[in-house]
């Protein structure tokens, strides 16, 4: 119960966190966003943006976050915009790891039925243009 308990408050805490960082514009401010971004994978996943690749691999400790469903629309935007970022300055191999990982997410969830709204709606819209980027630095 304490352990749950605990979670919980981390959990909520992480929504904070996320939600202070989706408000930043990763567009205009994306210097800033992409630190608060790699502060936030290393407070909440023990990594750094050099090693996003293990957010893909099955580990207890991290999915407790990564694929938390109470996250799971914080998450899609935050990682959408995180690879957003990462391509706006030309790292397209960050960015898609971000792809992938938003990919993760949903696979997690993709039982899970979720009425169309507002949030649900950014988040196709941003991911559409993610994965439209990411095909422009394949065809290159």
């Amino acid at each position: 119960m304490l352990r749950r308990n605990f979670i919980s408050k981390i959990i909520e805490e992480f929504v904070n966190a996320i939600s202070r960082l989706l408000k930043l514009d990763y567009i205009e401010d994306k210097k800033k966003f992409l630190m608060d971004f790699e502060e936030t994978l290393h407070t909440y996943f023990q990594i750094s943006s050099e090693e996003l690749n293990l957010l893909l691999e099955n580990h207890e400790e991290r999915d407790v976050f990564l694929l938390n469903e109470k996250l799971k629309n914080h998450l899609l935007s935050l990682f959408i915009r995180a690879g957003l970022a990462f391509a706006s300055e030309n790292k397209s191999e960050k960015a898609k790891i971000c792809l992938d990982i938003t990919q993760r997410i949903q696979n997690q969830h993709s039982n899970m039925y979720e009425f169309p709204n507002e949030n649900t709606l950014m988040i196709a819209e941003e991911l559409m243009e993610l994965t439209q980027k990411l095909s422009k630095y394949r065809h290159i």
